[in-house]
């Protein structure tokens, strides 16, 4: 597998064409080997694709507009040029929205969008890509959950996902069973720790926090090795809120994949 960052982690330091640089240098300079992330608006996707190569580093996917591509044939050109330029077979789309979420005929809707969507794609050699986080795990009753729907009801050869650990453990699921469940269709993967917050106050409430890969509470070695069972090609740390640096937090990140073999 190959290590990468999805760039959300240090948004904060990439404002600019000069931050932008200074951060991918970091990354790379930190052992990792793949980023994931759109291009910045004040880039073309030229000028971002030239910066990784000069930097040493390679995208896994582009990202288009989900209800764009759904509407207007024009906005999933867009997306394959992006990913072509990038190099990649990926374009990845964001959550589902909200008038959706919470009924199975919603997430239908949003599985037949991304069937759509995936056969346009596949014309030109590219998949749809769906990143989760818990709230696709809604209980619709009878044990089944939105995420069923959207995995159940997509074409296997162009909707394609990248289940965070995180988030999987979030919604009340075990990341290494979806891993599995998932073997074929994941070609990224994002690792994300699971940690308890200790002494918190409000007992009842979910006391928990985002932390470096290897820092929580996730059965990482069982993790690592469902991913290289199942072929999965990146592995990309993404870590919503930092404590500290989230430089910081990416080389311990780094380190602990390293150690548990990825």
């Amino acid at each position: 597998m190959k290590k990468g960052v999805q760039l959300f982690t240090v948004r904060d330091y990439m404002k600019d064409r000069k931050q932008v640089e200074e951060s991918l240098k970091k990354i790379k300079a930190l052992g990792y080997d793949s980023v994931q992330n759109g291009t910045p608006h004040f880039m073309t996707d030229s000028e971002i694709k030239s910066m990784l190569d000069d930097i040493g580093l390679a995208p896994c996917s582009a990202y288009g507009d989900f209800m764009a591509m759904l509407a207007n044939p024009g906005a999933i050109k867009k997306a394959v040029a992006a990913a072509k330029t990038y190099g990649v077979k990926y374009v990845g789309v964001g959550t589902l929205p909200n008038e959706w979420r919470e009924s199975a005929d919603g997430y239908k809707n949003f599985a037949a969008g991304m069937n759509k969507i995936g056969k346009e794609l596949s014309k030109e050699g590219c998949g749809i890509l769906y990143h989760n986080h818990a709230l696709e795990f809604f209980s619709l009753g009878g044990g089944k959950h939105g995420m069923d729907i959207l995995f159940g009801e997509t074409d296997p050869s162009c909707v394609f996902f990248s289940h965070d650990t995180h988030w999987l453990t979030s919604g009340g699921v075990n990341p290494v069973d979806w891993i599995y469940k998932s073997k074929g269709r994941m070609p990224i993967i994002h690792f994300k720790d699971y940690a308890i917050v200790g002494g918190a106050q409000v007992v009842e409430g979910v006391c928990k926090t985002f932390a470096e890969v290897g820092e929580g509470n996730l059965d990482w070695a069982n993790i690592v090795k469902a991913c290289h069972d199942t072929g999965i090609e990146y592995a990309i740390v993404e870590q919503d809120v930092c404590r500290g640096c989230p430089f910081d937090s990416l080389e311990t990140s780094y380190k602990n994949m390293v150690k548990f073999g990825v």
